[in-house]
């Protein structure tokens, strides 16, 4: 992975077309090594979450190009690279699992972020309706000692529309994403069996995927 790490920091001092151009051989070399790292990490995934069978790793990587119509920031290219695994690829809205892969900036994820209002509003009812089943994954010691949960910083600052107030677990209903993630350096990215290393983490956050999908699945709660 050492030649993806290197053509990303030179990328990210040269984030312009023309020098990308001259160094497109050097992407590509750099997207077959992610591909192939994607596609190994999917084949230990579907070891435990069968979901994912059949997926193939070029469905679950992001394009590298941006979207600059709407941002301020106009460079032509993401300095990262990642992938969504989930039943349906990278634009799939059910919960799965994320891998950035960024100099100094290297994490994995998994769950649901950015839901869509309708899939959020499922997920809060079926908080509503089973509080101990959402407790018994997400407050799991084992899973909080090992990752971080993630969308604290972006919660409401009341409770949803439509749901009581007094609920107990409103402080969970106040979330717009239900994710833990857990960061990693690029010596680790780096070193041999990282793969599988990273397989095994997501291992730990399958019963976060199993829940939101179900979650989001049973329609009972509409």
């Amino acid at each position: 992975m050492e030649p993806v790490f290197t053509f990303l920091r030179d990328l990210a001092q040269n984030n312009n077309r023309e020098w990308f151009g001259s160094h497109k051989a050097r992407y590509q070399e750099s997207l077959d090594l992610f591909r192939n790292f994607t596609g190994e990490v999917l084949g230990g995934i579907t070891s435990f979450d069968p979901a994912l069978t059949g997926l193939e790793a070029k469905d679950a990587i992001f394009r590298i190009y941006k979207d600059t119509r709407f941002s301020k920031d106009k460079t032509p290219y993401k300095t990262n690279f990642g992938c969504w695994m989930s039943r349906g690829g990278r634009k799939s809205k059910q919960a799965g699992y994320y891998f950035h892969l960024e100099p100094g900036g290297c994490f994995m994820a998994a769950g649901v972020w950015m839901p869509p209002g309708e899939l959020l509003q499922v997920i809060r009812q079926e908080i509503i309706f089973h509080p101990d089943a959402f407790q018994e994954v997400f407050h799991d010691p084992w899973i909080l000692e090992r990752y971080e949960r993630g969308g604290q910083d972006d919660r409401l600052k009341k409770g949803p529309a439509g749901f009581p107030k007094d609920f107990e677990l409103m402080e969970e209903l106040k979330y717009k994403h239900y994710i833990f993630s857990k960061n990693y350096t690029d010596r680790e990215v780096m070193t041999e069996g990282f793969p599988e290393t990273l397989v095994e983490d997501y291992r730990g956050l399958f019963p976060v995927v199993s829940y939101l999908n179900h979650a989001m699945s049973f329609t009972g709660n509409q």
